[in-house]
This record gives structure tokens, C-alpha cells and sequence, in this order.
């Protein structure tokens, strides 16, 4: 019997070495740490019930038979208990130990995710010095690059301010030769001044010879129409040549009236006043229709015999043998003109005695003034003096 109690005490002894040596269970003496490593571990634990259980078994084994007495299990049982209450504790810690674990791996995963951006950081900022680098050549070759445009102006300038020498040297003498061709134009303008003025000198002179041929010309063509008209036959030939000659206007129009059948000359209207003399006396003093048959034989003899004083009566006396003795004075002295206008003092019945007389002096006077007016301007050069001609009429029949 005491050698089970012995036998039951090493076992159990040689289970709790077992146990402190596993670590399940706290060394003697030692103080109790709140650390994983003081408490037993499940293994450690099971292997201790299955110890005890054996020796339990053992023991049941050894004493069947007998009785023996009872054996204090109650402080094995009670570190058993303390174990079984470490162990609970051991659950405890290893939940916290795996919670830490857990955060321990987040801690891990957020270090790495750190070291992941540290390495984007540092791959960045590695970029950033190579782009720096790059920047620093780039400034390197754009200071080259200044450099160059800088000795490019420098070498600009030079070319300039050599170039503005040229040029003002060119300026100078673009100056003189404006100078010299100053002189020169005035030189040329001075001597074309004597060439205009020998042109015009010239000009002037064969102007003046031209004007005096042409003077001759209408002079000769309007002394050839003088002469025709004079003649008292037709002049249309001689009023041609001279209207191309002086260029037609209203002389040669008026005269062309009188071209074809001619106007009567001087001689032919002297010759034929006696008788119209006597037709304006016989209209100023006509017979009464109840004379006596001597009286108007007397009036008849008067008709054709007319006595006159030989002193002309004065303008104012307007009586009918006063305007016929100044109508006979002006036909005698060829006054034309003096005759026209005692002329158109004679009453109605002896004008119209005389109207076709009256008529053949107007054209004669008409042709005489336009003739006489015509070889003025061609002899003179000047314009032709205006006349006063009476109104043309149609030449009366001269037969």
C-alpha cells in the first residue's frame, strides 16, 4: 500500500516536471509572468489527463483486491484544476494572440501598402531627378542656344551698323547726284525753254505766213466775187470758191440769193431810176378822176418830164417832191444806203410803184456791204465790221 502511495506520488511528481519542463506549468519559485510562454498548452495538457488517467488505472489495478486506504488526490486535483484554469486562460490568450495576429497582418498589409507607396514615391521621384536631368540638359542646350542667337544679333548688329554705313554713304552720293542732277535739269529745262520758245517763235511765224496765204487766198477769191457781182451776171462759181476758201457763215449764205440770176450793178439800177422815178411821181401826184382833160395831160407830161432844183431840200422838209428830190440826189452820188431810207419814207401807193427798184438796190447794197465787209477781214486779219444791210429780197426780174 505505501509503495502505490509512493509510486503515486513519483508519478506525479514526474508529471508536473513534466509539465514545468513543457512550460505548462510555472517553475518552482518563479513568479507567475502575464506572458504566452507561462501557461500550458492543450497538448501539454491532454498528455497530463492521460498520465493521470493511467496511474489512476494503475492504481485501480494494484488495489482490487485489497482495501487500501484512501489516498489525498485533492492537491493534485487542485493543480490539475489550476492547470485546467490556465488552460482556459492559454484560449483566452491565443484568441488575443490571433486577434493581435490578425492585426499584426493589417499592420502588415498597411506596411506594405506604405512600402508600395514609398516605392511609387520613390519611382516617382526617381522620374522626377531623370526629369530633372532631362530639364537641366534642356536648359543646358537652351543656354547654348541663346548663346548662339546672342553671337547671331552680335554678328546681326554688326552686319547693320556696317550696312547703315553703306548706306549712308550711298545717301551721300545719291545726294550729290541728286545735286548734279539738279543742275543738270535746270541746265536742260533752260535750254528746252529756248528750244519752246524758238518752236514758238517758229510757230508763231509760220502761223503769221500761213494766216497772211490764207488772207491772200480770200482776198483774191473775194476780189474775183467783187469783180462777178459787179458785173451783174450770176456769181454762184465765185461765191463757191470763195466760201471755200473763207469758209462758209452768213455772208455766203445772204449772197447765195443772189448767185444764181446775179444782182444789178451800179450802172444798170442808174439807168433804170428815171423810170421809176417817174412811177413814184405819178403815185405822189396822181390825175383826178374829174379833171378836165387838160389837167390830166399835164399830169402826165409831169410824170414823164421832172424838174428839179439843183440845191437837195433839207431832211426835215418831208413833203412828196422834197423825198423824191432826195431820192434823186442819192441815186446820182450812188448812196445806196441814203436812197433805201428816203425810200421807206414814201407812202404805200408810191412804194409799191417802185417796190421791184426798191428790191434790186437792197441786193446791190446787201451784196456791196458783205463783198466790202469779206475783203476788210482779208486784207486786215480782223474780224469782218458788222453792217447794217437792209433786208435781202429776191433780184427782180432785170429784163
Amino acid at each position: 500500500m505505501i509503495g502505490a502511495a509512493v509510486l503515486g506520488a513519483v508519478l506525479a511528481l514526474g508529471g508536473a516536471w513534466a509539465l514545468m519542463a513543457s512550460g505548462a506549468l510555472p517553475g518552482l519559485g518563479a513568479a507567475p509572468q502575464a506572458t504566452g510562454g507561462d501557461y500550458a498548452t492543450t497538448d501539454a495538457l491532454n498528455n497530463v489527463n492521460e498520465e493521470v488517467a493511467r496511474l489512476r488505472e494503475q492504481l485501480a489495478a494494484g488495489t482490487s483486491g485489497e482495501a487500501a486506504p484512501a489516498v489525498d488526490l485533492s492537491p493534485l486535483e487542485q493543480r490539475i484544476a489550476t492547470l485546467e484554469n490556465s488552460t482556459a486562460d492559454l484560449a483566452s490568450l491565443q484568441q488575443s494572440a490571433e486577434s493581435a495576429g490578425k492585426t499584426a497582418e493589417e499592420a502588415n498589409q498597411t506596411a506594405a501598402a506604405a512600402q508600395q507607396a514609398v516605392r511609387g514615391a520613390t519611382e516617382a521621384s526617381e522620374r522626377g531627378s531623370r526629369d530633372a536631368a532631362d530639364a537641366l540638359k534642356q536648359a543646358s542646350a537652351a543656354n547654348q542656344t541663346a548663346g548662339a542667337a546672342q553671337q547671331a544679333a552680335t554678328n546681326a548688329q554688326q552686319t547693320a551698323n556696317t550696312a547703315q554705313t553703306t548706306a549712308q554713304s550711298a545717301l551721300e552720293t545719291a545726294n550729290t547726284a541728286a545735286t548734279d542732277a539738279k543742275s543738270a535739269n535746270e541746265a536742260a529745262s533752260a535750254a528746252s525753254a529756248k528750244v519752246d520758245g524758238a518752236v514758238t517763235d517758229l510757230g508763231q511765224r509760220l502761223a503769221s505766213v500761213e494766216e497772211a496765204n490764207d488772207r491772200a487766198a480770200t482776198a483774191l477769191a473775194a476780189a474775183n466775187l467783187k469783180s462777178a457781182i459787179d458785173a451783174g451776171g450770176p456769181f454762184a462759181e465765185q461765191l463757191e470758191t470763195f466760201a471755200t476758201t473763207a469758209g462758209a457763215g452768213q455772208a455766203t449764205e445772204s449772197l447765195r440769193t443772189f448767185a444764181a440770176e446775179g444782182v444789178p450793178s451800179e450802172r444798170q439800177i442808174a439807168q433804170q431810176w428815171p423810170e421809176v422815178e417817174s412811177k413814184i411821181s405819178a403815185a405822189l401826184s396822181p390825175p383826178r378822176p374829174n379833171a378836165p382833160v387838160g389837167d390830166q395831160f399835164m399830169a402826165g407830161l409831169r410824170s414823164l418830164v421832172n424838174v428839179r432844183s439843183s440845191d437837195t431840200p433839207p431832211p426835215a422838209d418831208q413833203s412828196d417832191s422834197a423825198v423824191l428830190s432826195r431820192l434823186d440826189a442819192a441815186m446820182r452820188a450812188g448812196d445806196l444806203q441814203g436812197f433805201v431810207s428816203e425810200w421807206d419814207k414814201l407812202p404805200d401807193n408810191a412804194k409799191q410803184a417802185s417796190a421791184d427798184f426798191a428790191d434790186n438796190v437792197r441786193a446791190r447794197l446787201t451784196a456791196q456791204q458783205i463783198v466790202s465787209s469779206t475783203l476788210q477781214e482779208a486784207i486786215s486779219g480782223s474780224e469782218p465790221a458788222s453792217t447794217d444791210a437792209p433786208t435781202t429780197a429776191e433780184p427782180a426780174n432785170q429784163g
